[in-house]
């Protein structure tokens, strides 16, 4: 990330997110992503699923640097958001210990769930997120 994390959300790694070696599996570490980016959206009101609102992913990508294994205490930091018109991109990293062992980015769309069709971020949410980024 290029600029302080905007949300940290802490959490251990328990016994069901790691495989046979007992390391993290890459699956469970994005879902721990998502756990802090709900986070960051119940912290600013912002729904996270409603009959006229969801945020699939479109687009990842990810560097694994290191391991996280069970046990560990891992903080996952979110910041550099950019919300869009119809979308939210964010950098995210985890750390144990201070030490990063993965980070990324995430690009989001806003959708209906209706229609499964792209929508425009309504106004105030849009507003919550400029101002808490």
């Amino acid at each position: 990330m290029t600029s302080p994390a905007t949300h940290i959300h802490s959490r251990r790694v328990e016994f069901a997110d790691t495989d046979a070696a007992g390391v993290a599996h890459f699956s469970r570490l994005l879902a721990m992503v998502e756990e802090a980016e709900h986070g960051f959206f119940r912290e600013h009101g912002i729904p996270i699923l409603t009959t006229d609102s969801a945020w699939p992913v479109v687009k990842t990508e990810v560097d694994f640097v290191g391991a996280c294994r069970f046990g560990d205490e891992i903080e996952i930091r979110l910041g550099d958001f950019q919300p869009g018109k119809s979308s939210l991109a964010y950098a995210f990293e985890g750390q144990i210990d201070g030490r990063k062992v993965f980070s990324g980015k995430m690009m989001k769309c806003h959708i209906s769930p209706a229609t499964g069709r792209t929508v425009e971020i309504p106004g105030e949410v849009l507003e919550r997120l400029k101002r808490k980024i």
